[in-house]
């Protein structure tokens, strides 16, 4: 049994250290670190170097001739690098608990079919003090909502928790508009085969002032407001996903249950609001909790 841990990095030195640390910690000892550095400006490569010095065969790293632009376009890279059995992809910046891959290994049942598997995660600060227990239940997500229909309009896997099978590996392809890659190899997943979710954090979440964003309290009213107030950002959430849609057509032979729902939901953007609210509700295409469905029925 192979394992390759991705890790795209780009100026991470403030914590890339304690990330491989606690990669090298694993109870589960037989994988291989494979990181793409996107011409970082700092001193994260020299870090690397330094690991990869003192854990030859295990760490290898690679440098971006000039900036990809996205973390997406490095995981690709990394991802053809890649003929393990699993693939675990890794931030630089958070902190793995020591049976993450154990842990996330025996959740994987049937390697025939193409499997992705994902875990709840602690949200910390800068000093890894704990902000959320569960991101999960944090956002108000529901992880068992992980069909196609569901996934097109929600994304409710974390990448940085995510790890996958050499039978989904094999089929996914690299998309040209979207730009996150957890979300784009979940909806592969769910059309070509399953979506395992553990419901235990297996990761520390460290949430800094370069990606706040990140992991924020859904429920609060501060939530609620502020996106009420960011129109534009919440619209493009929406239009991500019929970009989505449109892509995964172009990208794949789409099994024939998914093509009406595909085809409806890629041509969103050239719908009037009356005609994309009778389009949700034909193919189900709903955001999970009343709280979101009524953002998304208002910003469609």
């Amino acid at each position: 049994m192979s394992i390759d841990i991705l890790m795209a990095t780009y100026n991470g030195e403030k914590y890339i250290a304690e990330q491989i640390e606690s990669i090298l910690g694993q109870t589960a000892g037989d994988w291989r670190l494979l990181i793409c550095d996107d011409c970082s400006r700092d001193s994260t490569a020299e870090i690397i170097k330094k690991y990869r010095y003192h854990n030859k065969g295990r760490i290898f790293l690679y440098e971006n001739e000039k900036n990809s632009g996205s973390a997406r376009a490095n995981f690709f890279r990394l991802l053809k690098m890649s003929d393990a059995d699993y693939i675990f992809t890794c931030d630089q910046d958070d902190i793995w608990k020591s049976d993450k891959i154990e842990r996330t290994l025996n959740a994987f049942d049937n390697d025939s079919i193409p499997t992705l598997v994902h875990t709840d995660l602690s949200v910390v600060d800068e000093n890894k003090k704990i902000k959320a227990a569960s991101m999960i239940s944090s956002q108000h997500l529901n992880p068992k909502r992980d069909r196609l229909n569901e996934l097109i309009v929600q994304n409710v896997v974390t990448g940085c928790t995510m790890a996958i099978n050499k039978k989904l590996a094999r089929i996914l392809k690299e998309p040209d508009v979207i730009p996150v890659h957890d979300w784009w190899i979940a909806a592969t997943a769910a059309m070509f085969g399953q979506i395992k979710f553990i419901d235990e954090p297996t990761v520390y979440y460290r949430q800094h002032g370069d990606n706040q964003c990140g992991a924020q309290n859904m429920g609060s009213g501060k939530y609620i407001s502020g996106r009420i107030k960011d129109r534009k950002r919440a619209a493009y959430m929406l239009e991500l996903g019929y970009i989505m849609a449109e892509e995964l057509l172009d990208k794949y032979r789409v099994p024939s249950e998914y093509i009406p729902m595909l085809k409806a939901y890629a041509s969103m953007q050239n719908k009037n609001k009356a005609e994309k609210i009778r389009t949700v509700f034909r193919y189900n295409v709903w955001k999970s909790g009343i709280i979101r469905k009524l953002g998304q029925l208002y910003f469609l």
